[in-house]
């Protein structure tokens, strides 16, 4: 009885060592290219964040101008974010100065646009509190 056993025994640890010897397959690696945390991506100009953001924009710029006349968005050419802390955009955009005046205190949507047309760069921050 102990011979079989220990035959028994003997098998068991060639026959383990044979399937441990078989060469493993190995996984193909495909590299990617993965955006970088923290850095910048493209945006959809159409999208419904990037457009409010050009508002607000397009709302400090007319607040800091010292132009008599409001500026109004006329499209958004390129847009990119930026997540961190906070999410930052580039935002390259035309503008249009419009006919109201700021002593107008009118509604900038119905003003109807003047003559000159600018291409901007906007550059912000928009901060999102969470409760």
């Amino acid at each position: 009885m102990d011979v079989c056993f220990l035959l028994l025994v003997s098998f068991l640890s060639v026959f383990h060592s044979s399937i441990a010897d078989q060469p493993l397959e190995e996984a193909i690696v495909v590299a990617r290219n993965v955006e970088l945390l923290g850095g910048w991506n493209d945006a959809n100009p159409e999208s419904e964040d990037v457009q409010e953001a050009a508002k607000e924009a397009v709302e400090a710029f007319n607040m800091k101008s010292k132009a008599k006349k409001y500026f109004k968005l006329i499209n958004i050419t390129s847009a990119r974010t930026q997540v961190t802390n906070v999410i930052n955009y580039k935002i390259e955009a035309t503008i249009g100065k419009t006919k109201c005046r700021k002593s107008d205190d009118a509604n900038i949507e119905a003003c109807g646009m003047g003559k000159k047309v600018i291409s901007f760069l906007f550059f912000f921050h928009i901060y999102f509190i969470f409760s």
